[in-house]
């Protein structure tokens, strides 16, 4: 299932993207993906994704973050800027020591850098499903393209092509 114990909090978006993909299987490549209600939310409001989207998903745990530790936190990191959802993940990533946050929003990944957390975003998510076997190279190209064709994540072409290369240095 998992590559060893490999353990991320996410946001919205990767869980978005991929679905939007049908790459939603892909998750299973972390052991536990934990998610705070506030962005499971953000998710299941998306006309394009339901509950059952994620039915075959067992290996997500959600959280239910008290307001006050989250703002507490905001405030010692200096975090008003980000959206409220990356605000929650990066807290929760802290409290339960987790290393990598799945995120597409630029800002945020920069603030995970900043906080000694990976990020990772969609992109790497498939280029990391390739390299752990899962799909072909042709697969993986065909997603990462279909990732800026189809989905709804903001990514330059130039990115892609980035993410491709890194599919031919396995």
């Amino acid at each position: 299932m998992g590559d060893g114990n490999l353990i991320a909090v996410s946001d919205a978006g990767p869980l978005i993207h991929l679905a939007e993909v049908n790459c939603l299987a892909f998750l299973d490549l972390f052991t536990r993906l934990h998610i705070p209600e506030l962005v499971w939310s953000e998710i299941i409001r998306q006309p394009q994704i339901t509950n059952t989207d994620f039915t075959m998903v067992s290996n997500i745990q959600r959280h239910d973050l008290s307001r006050a530790a989250v703002a507490e936190f905001v405030a010692e990191n200096r975090l008003k800027e980000l959206h409220s959802g990356e605000q929650e993940c990066l807290c929760l990533g802290r409290q339960i020591g987790v290393s990598i946050l799945l995120t597409d929003d630029l800002a945020a990944r920069e603030i995970a850098k900043r906080l000694g957390l990976r990020p990772l975003g969609s992109l790497g998510i498939v280029v990391r499903a390739y390299r752990l076997r899962r799909i072909t190279l042709g697969d993986a190209e065909h997603k990462l393209v279909e990732l800026y064709d189809k989905s709804s994540l903001f990514v330059t072409r130039a990115i892609v092509e980035l993410a491709i290369e890194q599919l031919h240095q396995r």
